[in-house]
């Protein structure tokens, strides 16, 4: 486990307004207010694992008020077509001491062995469990992705992800987009085989992503005692 500190001023306009998902007017004002100081984020540091094996988790090993609602989940992508579920466990926490089980990230396989989805559910204390958007994944080869999200203000974070932005569309709406753009290709993508595989890639994808934050300085490795 690894723990980051992020500098949120560091980040251009159109990747804090991917990062955090927000209504695109609120957000820029927030962003220009933190550039010129009158805004001082807070720094906590956060978690990471580079092992999304390391945190699978079953069904039962989560607190049973929120298994309901992630069965329910599994149901959806389930009868979208979605097979071999896995389940990641998100971690908060500010040291290795205060580590505490915070949501989970469903990964899935798609029939067609084309794609994977991606989805955060978040585990409030006191409240119902928050699912995030749905993001879909193709790989064309090993170093790069095709997301398909309804998350809004949606960001290629370099130039190995080409990402699709559709607020307003259900999952099945989705799944017919992401189908499009594949069709549209020129070339063809990695064939999934089995669950395994997909989180080899997306774990992959994920620690690209990391080394590119690291890398333009918005984030930090620390060392908390």
């Amino acid at each position: 486990m690894e723990f980051y500190e992020e500098d949120v001023r560091k980040y251009p306009l159109g990747e804090f307004l991917s990062s955090y998902s927000i209504n695109p007017l609120l957000g820029t004002l927030l962003w220009c207010l933190m550039k010129i100081y009158l805004i001082r984020p807070q720094n906590n540091p956060f978690p990471v694992c580079r092992s999304l094996r390391e945190n699978l988790v079953e069904l039962n090993e989560i607190p049973e008020r929120f298994q309901t609602e992630v069965s329910a989940e599994l149901k959806i992508l389930a009868e979208a077509g979605f097979i071999e579920p896995q389940l990641i466990k998100l971690l908060s926490g500010s040291r290795q001491s205060e580590l505490k089980l915070s949501g989970i990230t469903i990964l899935a396989l798609h029939a067609e062995k084309l794609m994977g989805v991606k989805v955060m559910i978040f585990f409030p204390d006191e409240e119902s469990p928050v699912r995030m958007p749905y993001s879909l994944l193709s790989f064309p080869d090993s170093v790069s992705s095709l997301t398909t999200s309804n998350q809004k203000n949606l960001a290629d974070f370099d130039t190995g992800d080409s990402a699709s932005s559709h607020p307003d569309a259900t999952l099945v709406e989705l799944i017919q987009i992401h189908q499009q753009r594949l069709a549209e290709l020129n070339r063809s993508c990695l064939t999934i085989d089995h669950g395994d595989e997909l989180l080899q890639l997306i774990e992959a994808r994920d620690n690209r992503r990391l080394d590119y934050d690291i890398s333009r300085g918005w984030l930090k490795r620390v060392f908390p005692s």
